[in-house]
């Protein structure tokens, strides 16, 4: 049989990251990477850097949701491909960009030669087979399974109702051919597939430490090996983490780590950060927003303070399996009761750029104040939604509660929604503060009834934005959104290759998400706000919308210390 002619859809996805690169280009500092990931031979050899971070909620890749774990496992861990500084895929343990049928549904991926795990067992295509079941495998309940929904036989064996019958490898459309090849068969031509084989629950499994999908995953960092840059060597709970140099990073674009070790140091509250960094104890930190005036007057913008546009949406989630919140009435009674430019001045000093738009402008979404007059602050429409509920003047609203992780900038939210609730409704809402894990397992675990979260961009294509989150039973659509209307436009959005047609579809998604207060009332577009000390090469130089939390942290062996 004659084998199908093959082609490249680089052409695609190079279109979605330029457009990526001009709408998230650095706001300030030096971002021109000279070609070598910013660090430009100024790196020491040796030394040792401690920063901020938050402690993960979960080690394993192939379950996580949250910007702290992604932010780990990149320095850890590497998939077949990588998104470089202007966000086009790049072949990192694969040899090329892949081989893709006519039809656009088969991909033939080669592996580089003589890839090793850090003990020093061959890395194997059967392991990035293993990683892609893990994801789709329920016992795991990876939280970005429906990321691979078109992998076929992954959605259905997922959500298979009669349960799992521990096939994965005959259900699901990925296989290896000899040692260093695999095969991987879509249900439908995606465009962006290339895109998400660089995301982390892709990563490959050690198949050598964990023979089945459904195996978990260690915390021990003794009990675990890596292919990324770095090693974990430690972990202290509730305190920090330690990395040190993978000897067999393959380093698939020349950039080995020449630091002794990393410490990411578990500080949820930024204030008590910044006066780490103050006195040197840090060479990284998250600035407080809250007294972002004070901090500007005190570093030199592009010396030590850098400001960055990240593709970042915030906003009050809302659990609609609670009864009262299911009530759109009450969800349009909070949103219209946010002052949002007032919110951002009180909680945020102006750090973020306020809006009612879930999807951003700059990736096909809407203008910032496009749906002002819909689910914006209007304290008298508020009222009348909240007495059209069955409260009037906030009587007989029952208990509720914002959960919050423990730091100045989400206390200040809380404090401000609280407040703007008890002024413009009449309504008594509680505040509760848990540390970073409590919040991200009560999160994952649908334990709340507000929630100010949002969600930071993995990937510069709107459907980033939709799939998983708003579907009805998406994996990470943890306020369970459920509304007919999207379900069908993403059943029609999500393969179809009429890209202008496609791109209004979601569009249409957006405004429904945001005039249905479906799990969500946007507040603002976020930037981050870094401190980093200036003798640290190859944070600054790598800020880039691909940041989970640390500056440059998705290309963590740049960094290193100057002369």
């Amino acid at each position: 049989m004659e084998r199908p002619r093959r082609i490249r859809w680089l052409w695609i996805l190079a279109a979605l990251a330029a457009f990526a690169a001009v709408a998230f280009a650095a706001c300030n500092g030096d971002d021109d990477d000279g070609g070598d990931g910013g660090v430009s031979g100024d790196r020491i050899e040796g030394g040792s850097i401690v920063v901020q971070g938050n402690e993960f909620d979960s080690l394993d890749p192939h379950f996580s949701a949250f910007a702290q774990d992604i932010s780990l496992q990149r320095m850890i861990w590497r998939g077949l491909y990588t998104m470089d500084i202007d966000n086009v895929p790049q072949p990192s343990m694969a040899a090329a960009l892949p081989d893709i049928t006519e039809d656009g549904t088969v991909y033939t991926i080669t592996l580089r030669e003589g890839l090793q795990w850090s003990d020093g067992d061959d890395l194997l295509a059967e392991d990035f087979v293993a990683g892609i079941l893990r994801t789709c495998n329920p016992d795991n309940a990876g939280q970005y399974f429906y990321v691979l929904e078109n992998l076929g036989g992954c959605f259905d064996h997922y959500t298979n109702e009669d349960g799992f019958d521990g096939d994965l490898e005959n259900l699901v459309g990925v296989k290896t051919i000899d040692d260093t090849t695999l095969e991987i068969t879509l249900a439908t031509a995606q465009p962006t597939f290339t895109i998400i084989l660089s995301l982390w629950m892709t990563f490959p499994s050690p198949v050598h430490l964990l023979p089945n999908s459904s195996d978990p995953w260690p915390t021990d960092p003794d009990e675990l090996v890596y292919n990324g840059p770095y090693m974990l060597t430690s972990y202290t709970p509730a305190a920090e983490v330690t990395l040190a140099p993978n000897p067999n990073w393959a380093a698939p674009n020349g950039i080995s780590p020449t630091l002794d070790s990393i410490t990411i140091k578990f500080i949820d509250d930024n204030a008590v950060a910044n006066n780490a960094y103050r006195t040197g104890e840090l060479v990284f930190s998250q600035v407080d927003t809250t007294v972002l005036t004070t901090v500007v007057s005190e570093f030199v913008e592009g010396e030590e303070y850098f400001k960055f546009l990240q593709p970042s949406t915030r906003g009050l989630e809302m659990q609609l399996d609670d009864p009262t919140l299911a009530d759109l009435d009450v969800r349009l009674a909070l949103s219209q009761a946010i002052d949002r430019e007032e919110h951002n001045r009180v909680a945020a000093d102006g750090a973020n750029a306020p809006s009612t738009s879930w999807i951003p402008a700059v990736t096909s979404g809407a203008a910032p104040d496009a749906f002002d007059d819909i689910v914006g602050f209007d304290p008298e429409s508020a009222a009348q939604h909240l007495a059209d509920a069955g409260y009037p003047n906030g009587e007989g609203f029952p208990d509720m509660s914002i959960l919050v992780g423990d730091s100045p900038s989400a206390r200040a939210t809380a404090e401000f929604l609280q407040q703007s609730f008890k002024t413009h409704l009449n309504i008594d809402v509680d505040i509760e503060v848990v540390d970073a894990k409590t919040r991200s397992s009560r999160f994952s675990n649908k334990q709340f009834q507000l929630f100010p979260g949002g969600w930071i961009q993995d990937y510069p294509d709107p459907e980033n934005w939709v799939l998983g989150l708003f579907d009805t039973g998406g994996s990470i659509n943890m306020y369970n959104c459920s509304d007919p209307d999207i379900d069908d436009l993403v059943e029609k959005a999500r393969f179809n290759t009429n890209d202008a047609e496609r791109i209004s579809q979601y569009q249409e998604i957006n405004e429904l998400i945001v005039t249905r207060v479906c799990g969500i009332a946007v507040y603002w577009h976020e930037n981050n706000h870094y401190l980093i000390s200036p003798n640290v090469v190859g944070m600054r130089e790598n800020i880039a919308g691909q940041d989970a939390y640390q500056a440059g942290d998705w290309m963590a062996e740049a960094w290193g210390l100057s002369e």
